[in-house]
């Protein structure tokens, strides 16, 4: 019997030539002398036959195999090409770690500038390292890789720059459920496209919210209103959805009257209150590609535990207190207006001592209320020109001292946010001190300007006048806490404690510099 020993189109190095090889070898078997007895020997040689049986079996089985990868292959080829050309379209990132979370791939989209072409030099890093998620521990990353769950979408923060991205992930398992690392993309959020997400997040909260809110868009004919909460709607009254779309100069005459009045006023930032309700007015910021936006929040004035506790406080010092002190006060100045003609010197000294104790007192109390109340007043945030504030103030001084030889440098175009009332109050006591510290001075000496100090922005009151010790630089800000004598200089050592509550308030912070007889610096920052 004559075989064929060779596939010349497909040569014995293909998967098919392997195929033919193969079953060429099983019929040169069954073509031997041997095999041929065996097939007519007797029962004592069928041994024999059962073995090349055996072997006839595995030989097809491995050539079935061949032929199957042979067949297969390409559509494996094609699978691959496919999902190189799919991460090549991709919009975003690409990347691919191993079980301990090490970088092993990031393929950058297409369109990928910046931060994200460094980030395919970072191979082999951590990924919890490259990333914090937003608003969560440190490790937060971490845990989540580690439980092996799916991720995102995730707000994280690449540590190297401080860019935002968005992150998503599956994770890779072997055949027994065991993490061998995890695929997923990253987006950098661009400040529109965040915008657009923190729409559509707020877009899913109208339909929980409790107060009466509503989202404003600006059009060619004006405002109008793009969305309204359950709340809204129902202070407004009509029909669900009859004011998608409406002027809000329409709709806004459709709240009660005192309200609609107030809010008609109503300046971004600012927060006003009325019959019961406070209103604040909020911009948006949506980007270059979106109309602005404005969110007007309408809410009820709940007080809290700890404000009505304040509240009663204060009534308390502001009455019960000062019962007494009017007590001690009246009847002093009696004594001395009807016997003060009865008391020699020394008697009449004493008389005024009370009085003047008591005059005193009666300013702590006063300051101690200022300060109570600076804490529980609403907060309104609007351009404060404070170089135009410090110049008031100043004239206001000297216009009550004007034989004083002072100068006054105040840097112009100091603009800041915040609360018009608290930040003059502030400053009212700041250049106060400069001016009253400074008053035994021949010249008086005063500044008010900006320095960059370790890089942020401070606001520097600074003075020529009898300074301090800064040895008690930590009671300079207490309440009813002086370092120099009354006799020296007149307070009620509340100022300055009003002044650290207001910057305090605004975000900011407050700190001294001074030595004995050199003066005074005061920074703030807001």
């Amino acid at each position: 019997m004559r075989l064929p020993t060779r596939d010349r189109a497909a040569g014995t190095d293909s998967p098919k030539g392997q195929v033919v090889g193969s079953l060429s070898a099983i019929a040169g078997l069954w073509a031997t002398p041997a095999s041929a007895q065996a097939l007519a020997a007797p029962a004592e040689t069928s041994a024999w036959g059962l073995l090349m049986w055996l072997g006839f079996g595995v030989a097809c089985a491995v050539a079935g195999a061949l032929w199957a990868q042979h067949r297969t292959r390409p559509q494996h080829q094609q699978a691959q090409g496919d999902v190189e050309s799919l991460m090549a379209l991709s919009e975003h990132a690409i990347w691919r770690t191993d079980a301990q979370h090490h970088l092993l791939m990031w393929r950058p989209s297409s369109e990928a500038i910046g931060p994200t072409w460094q980030l395919s030099n970072q191979q082999g890093q951590s990924l919890p390292n490259l990333f914090v998620l937003e608003d969560s521990p440190e490790d937060a990353l971490a845990l989540r890789m580690a439980a092996g769950g799916a991720l995102g979408p995730l707000r994280a923060m690449l540590k190297a720059d401080g860019s935002r991205w968005l992150l998503r992930a599956q994770a890779r398992l072997d055949a027994h459920g065991r993490v061998l690392g995890y695929l997923g993309t990253a987006q950098p959020l661009a400040p529109a496209l965040q915008a657009r997400q923190d729409k559509v997040l707020l877009s899913r909260l109208w339909g929980v919210m409790a107060q009466p809110t509503f989202l404003l868009q600006a059009e060619a004919q004006g405002w109008t209103v793009r969305q309204l909460s359950p709340a809204a709607q129902q202070l407004v009254g009509g029909e669900p959805g009859a004011l998608l779309g409406q002027a809000w100069e329409t709709v806004r005459k459709g709240l009660p009257p005192d309200m609609a009045q107030a809010v008609e006023r109503l300046e971004p930032g600012a927060v006003v209150t009325v019959a019961g309700w406070q209103a604040r007015l909020v911009d948006v910021d949506a980007g270059p590609d979106l109309p602005a936006s404005r969110l007007l929040c309408l809410s009820t004035e709940a007080k809290p535990q700890a404000q009505e506790d304040q509240e009663s406080f204060v009534y308390s010092i502001s009455h019960d207190l000062r019962a007494p002190i009017r007590v001690v006060e009246g009847f002093s100045r009696i004594l001395k207006e009807d016997y003060g003609r009865f008391l020699d010197r020394i008697g009449n000294d004493h008389l005024d001592r009370v009085l003047a104790a008591a005059a005193r007192m009666n300013s702590m109390i006063d300051a101690l209320l200022a300060l109570s109340r600076l804490q529980s007043q609403p907060l309104a945030r609007k351009p404060v020109d404070l170089s135009q504030l410090a110049t008031y103030i100043l004239e206001d001084l000297r216009r009550d001292q004007p034989e004083r030889a002072a100068e006054v440098l105040i840097e112009p175009g100091i603009i800041v946010q915040g609360d018009p009332t608290l930040l003059r109050v502030a400053l009212e006591n700041l250049l106060g001190n400069a001016w009253k510290y400074s008053s035994k001075c021949s010249q008086t000496r005063i500044e008010f300007k900006r320095e960059l100090t370790e890089g942020h922005n401070t606001l520097v009151v600074a003075d020529n006048g009898a300074g301090f010790d800064m040895r008690f630089a930590d009671r300079l800000f207490g309440v009813f806490q002086r370092l120099h004598s009354a006799k020296d200089f007149q307070g009620t050592g509340v100022g300055l404690a009003s002044v650290r509550r207001i910057i305090r308030r605004h975000g900011g912070d407050i700190w001294a510099e001074s030595e004995v007889g050199q003066g005074a610096r005061f920074y703030f920052t807001l």
